[in-house]
């Protein structure tokens, strides 16, 4: 016998006589009261519980609009009802409850055909204002959705000014189908990340790796980015070949760690990969470390290991050493997104939530790239190097953030020395090396006539910045400032010029900035004259709040915001798209058994494999303390690698 788990709703009906009938009298128009009986067969509510009663609770317009506005924000419903609540007074004086509320959403869903349908349609009318909003998506079996994209024309114009090194990667969690959420992301001109698109995919297959890579092409005008980091899904592997061809394909640094500590268990193993991976070696100095690696680790015929030699070329600096990726070695950006969107997006949301409150967090970014912008452009910062001219010529140039990691490459110029010039008609070759390091040099090539500089480092071609040997000889010839062959436009504060000129030569280029401006311009009018005046008698006040909801559902329907139909049943989405299938993540086990088919987990411990304890418990295993120091923990952690080892333009030991 199945288990009922929701308790069966209490009956109401008890067949209670009292009725009262109302009939109209033919000859006057008037009603009159034919019938009226006042026994009741049962008690009687109290008065303060009269308000609970289904015929006495009632959303009116302006509760509902204002219920929608704020759920727009990501208010929780339960915060919506605690401030009307306190508008009206107190929770006595609201004619509805939360489960009203939610019954109100709900309504609002089926009148919208579906919670996919509902999303399709947002971003339909997100297109009305932005005329570059790009959406695609696809249906499978059963005509329900699987996969979904989208673009609006803020990401695709910094998809052009800083496309040139995509990461991405997919999380699982973020709605109520479980769906994979795959954001492409970069950085700007002040190192921050910024998003060129959105997809939700009902697997991480080839197939559905392809078909989004070719939309976000489709999206972006065609042009592919130069290098893609990402980490090491074969299916995104092969999609990413397959679509973009020429991009360069960069395994995620810290992924690569961690695999090697699962995989090999040897932290000293685990040290010198690191090590073989982000030191600044030449293609012969990394053969024989890693060739001594192996031999020391006694890894030689391990399967792992000879199928990571296999792809060096996408994870070793010794060979990617001279192309571009922006300072990005691992993806920790796109997990550092992911964990921003917990802020925004919970996971009971379903497609229309998330598309709606994940714009949200992307504003979010946005406004904070305002903010840097600001900081970029306000003030001088204050001189600390030897290098005087040099140092503020540059602080005129590159945004703050570059600017800040540029003047590092200064302080450690006094390292810096120039042994030998070989000068060649417009060539001249300098010869550097640092101090108590005198059997590494550097040469620096200086094309007068093109006024280019080249370093063996490769640091410029790498990261965009000139390295320290370049700029020793800047001061060896007495330059005071950064030729324009050594300022790549995407650090510099112009880096958005070209854009903001367009704007003002043609004001409908950007729709969304005109229509964030009326809003602004209507809400201060409305509040500083139209509210009070309105407000302050008891007729006004609803007369003119009865026309304007009415003038406002009216606007609705003349611009496709709302469905004319008052029944149940509105003009569905082309094609009658339905929501998508729930589908399993990547080691699900018993999130997705049938919850009458799961017994209780009990916790085992890894030592004596007894249930009931864990293994710092463990009476047959060695105590806490000896433990932690038997065992090290030595997994690496996102943050450390990002911010320390991983980060390229600290590395003094590289350049």
């Amino acid at each position: 016998m199945h288990h009922r788990k929701r308790e069966h709703k209490v009956v109401t009906r008890c067949g209670c006589p009292a009725e009262m009938r109302i009939k109209p009298r033919d000859s006057t128009g008037k009603w009159y009261v034919s019938r009226f009986v006042d026994n009741h067969n049962h008690d009687l509510l109290p008065a303060k519980f009269v308000e609970y009663l289904p015929s006495h609770r009632k959303i009116s317009d302006v509760d509902i609009v204002h219920l929608d506005s704020m759920r727009q924000v990501g208010i929780s419903i339960p915060k919506i009802y605690e401030s009307i609540a306190a508008q009206a007074g107190g929770f006595n004086r609201v004619s509805f409850t939360k489960r009203d509320m939610y019954n109100e959403v709900r309504r609002q869903r089926a009148l919208q055909n579906g919670d996919v349908n509902a999303a399709l349609r947002a971003l339909a009318n997100a297109s009305r204002i932005d005329d570059r909003m790009f959406w695609r998506y696809e249906v499978g079996v059963g005509n329900h959705m699987c996969d979904l994209f989208w673009s609006d024309g803020r990401s695709q114009e910094d998809y052009k000014l800083f496309g040139d090194v995509l990461a991405f990667d997919a999380t699982y969690g973020r709605n109520k189908y479980n769906l994979p959420v795959i954001v492409f992301s970069g950085v700007n001109h002040h190192m921050q990340t910024c998003v060129f698109g959105t997809a939700m995919v009902s697997c991480e297959s080839q197939s559905s790796y392809v078909w989004v890579l070719t939309k976000f092409l489709e999206c972006m005008g065609g042009k592919p980015p130069t290098a893609v980091i990402t980490d090491g899904d074969r299916s995104m592997h092969i999609a990413i070949q397959q679509v973009f061809p020429e991009a360069h394909h960069r395994l995620c640094a810290w992924h690569l760690i961690r695999n090697a500590t699962t995989n090999v268990c040897n932290p000293r193993f685990t040290s010198l990969f690191r090590h073989c991976m982000l030191a600044d070696f030449e293609v012969e100095e990394f053969e024989m470390h890693w060739q001594a690696m192996v031999e020391e680790c006694g890894t030689s015929d391990h399967e792992w290991v000879k199928d990571l030699y296999t792809k060096k070329s996408s994870w070793a600096t010794a060979y990617i050493r001279g192309s571009f990726f922006a300072g990005i070695r691992t993806t920790s950006r796109c997990e550092s997104l992911h964990a921003n969107l917990g802020r925004f997006v919970e996971k009971r949301y379903g497609v229309l939530d998330f598309v709606t409150n994940f714009q949200r967090c992307v504003d979010f970014l946005r406004d904070n790239e305002d903010e840097l912008e600001f900081r970029s452009s306000y003030g001088t910062p204050v001189i600390q190097t030897q290098f005087p001219e040099l140092e503020k010529s540059d602080a005129l140039c590159y945004t703050r953030e570059i600017f800040v990691r540029y003047r590092e490459s200064l302080k450690r110029l006094v390292r810096v020395t120039i042994v030998e010039c070989i000068e060649a008609d417009d060539i001249c070759v300098y010869i550097t090396q640092k101090y108590r390091r005198p059997d590494r040099t550097w040469n620096v090539t200086q094309n007068s006539s093109q006024d280019t500089f080249h370093c063996t480092c490769l640091r410029m071609e790498s990261f965009g910045l000139p390295c320290v040997h370049i700029i020793a000889v800047l001061v060896r010839l007495d330059i005071t400032s950064l030729p324009n062959s050594l300022v790549l436009p995407r650090w510099s504060k112009i880096a958005r010029m070209d854009l903001c000129r367009d704007r003002v030569c043609n004001p409908h280029i950007d729709p969304e900035a005109t229509y964030r401006a009326r809003i602004r311009a209507l809400l201060q009018h409305c509040k500083q004259r139209f509210a009070k005046v309105a407000c302050m008698r008891e007729e006004d006040y609803k007369t003119y709040c009865q026309k304007v909801v009415h003038e406002t559902n009216m606007l609705e329907i003349k611009n496709g915001l709302q469905c004319q139909a008052t029944s149940t049943h509105s003009v569905p989405w082309e094609g009658g798209v339905k929501d998508p299938i729930g589908v399993r993540t990547k080691g699900t086990g018993r999130g997705n058994e049938p919850a009458g088919s799961r017994g209780i987990k009990r916790r085992r411990c890894s030592t004596c494999g007894v249930l009931g304890h864990r293994r710092t418990r463990c009476p047959n295993g060695p105590t806490p303390s000896r433990q932690c120091a038997q065992e090290p923990d030595i997994h690496p952690s996102t943050e450390t690698f990002e911010t320390a080892s991983l980060n390229p333009f600290r590395n003094d030991t590289t350049f």
